[in-house]
């Protein structure tokens, strides 16, 4: 049972992990100081290596453990597990657009060379929206404890979280395309500054 209970906790950290990433990533580009940016991608970096491990180990621990049945191939293979099928095959899905955004985000500075590697990037890394709600989703559909009070809260500050660095972003970027010169000045401005 002990593994279970890890399980369970690693997965709850994962989704707090995934939607730091997610929140910081939002951030991260409508923050206009370099020294904020930089230290924003930092974070957001770390938070999404730390996703990753807690994804790792989450499905790590479900495999190992005898509490339900879940196979290696039922963890890796999307909707063919003994347990849940459905909800770990979105937790499944959600995993492996995880793993190809963290390796597009290593391989950023190569991409984006040119203007259609950037464009391309940017398509592929806005799917961490889509990856973030998966990952909701499988927490809520999967999870043993989701009605209890805290597990509640939890997944609402995620979202909260999630939702707010969104809506933060599109409101910067509609205030961009209305005044591109008025912003792009701003941006300079705050550039060089201390």
């Amino acid at each position: 049972m002990t593994l279970w209970f890890l399980a369970r906790a690693a997965g709850l950290v994962a989704v707090l992990a995934a939607s730091l990433t997610v929140a910081l990533g939002a951030a991260g580009s409508s923050t206009r100081r370099a020294d904020r940016r930089i230290l924003t991608q930092l974070v957001h970096r770390s938070a999404a290596v730390l996703t990753l491990a807690m994804v790792a180990l989450h499905a790590a621990l479900l495999v190992t453990d005898h509490f339900v049945a879940v196979t290696l191939p039922g963890a890796l293979i999307p909707f063919t597990a003994g347990y849940r099928s459905v909800a770990l095959g979105i937790g499944t899905l959600s995993a492996y657009t995880f793993v190809v955004l963290a390796a597009t985000g290593a391989l950023r500075g190569r991409v984006t060379a040119s203007e259609r590697g950037a464009r391309g990037w940017r398509m592929v890394h806005i799917s961490a929206y889509g990856a973030w709600v998966l990952a909701m989703a499988h927490g809520v559909l999967a999870g043993t404890d989701t009605f209890r009070g805290w597990a509640l809260a939890i997944y609402g500050a995620a979202a909260v979280l999630v939702v707010g660095a969104g809506a933060t972003r599109a409101t910067s970027e509609i205030r961009a395309r209305r005044s591109p010169l008025r912003h792009a000045r701003r941006l300079a401005i705050d550039e060089w500054t201390p």
